[in-house]
């Protein structure tokens, strides 16, 4: 199990650094591409620092039912998250070092205006990891626990060939592919 953490911090980790074990990633590239249970894709923000994991999906409006938000930590332990300044409700998939679905909490309500932080949801779970979907989607899905989430990093596309000048002395069927 320690290992499976290991791999899952190590092949996230080129997202800060660009590269590891030679896989480059683009520059600026704060995303993957995440594949659910039933094969629908998401493209999650990466949450990796601290920074990014306290903003979370703060202040934002909408969230669309393709996109979310992972939050990567480096040791799997109990994990709270709340709502406060979230404007969107949101499902909220915690899970472990291999990407399994430990727990769901479904259509977690958004703050509201004057709510006191007391009455803020809060979710407490052990997780490396944590999801942040559009409220809806998990179900809409089946991410349920025991269910095992894909990731994969996006990756620039491939350069165009160029075209070489055939001399014009050849046939086009002379030339090479």
């Amino acid at each position: 199990m320690r290992i499976n953490k290991l791999f899952l911090f190590a092949l996230l980790l080129p997202l800060l650094y660009c590269t590891v074990f030679a896989v480059r990633v683009p520059k600026g590239s704060a995303e993957a591409a995440l594949v659910l249970p039933d094969g629908f894709r998401v493209r999650a923000e990466l949450a990796l620092d601290p920074e990014a994991q306290s903003k979370g999906l703060m202040f934002r409006k909408e969230l669309p039912g393709d996109r979310g938000m992972l939050f990567v930590f480096s040791k799997t332990e109990p994990r709270g998250f709340w709502m406060k300044n979230t404007f969107i409700d949101l499902d909220m998939v915690f899970l472990d070092g291999d990407l399994k679905v430990l727990k769901v909490f479904h259509r977690v309500p958004r703050s509201s205006a004057g709510q006191p932080e007391s009455e803020v949801a809060r979710v407490t779970a052990p997780a490396a990891c944590v999801l942040e979907l559009a409220a809806g989607t998990a179900r809409a899905h089946r991410v349920k626990p025991g269910s095992k989430i894909k990731i994969s990093f996006p990756l620039p596309a491939p350069e165009k060939k160029k075209k070489t000048a055939r001399p014009s002395s050849l046939p086009p069927e002379a030339m090479p592919d």
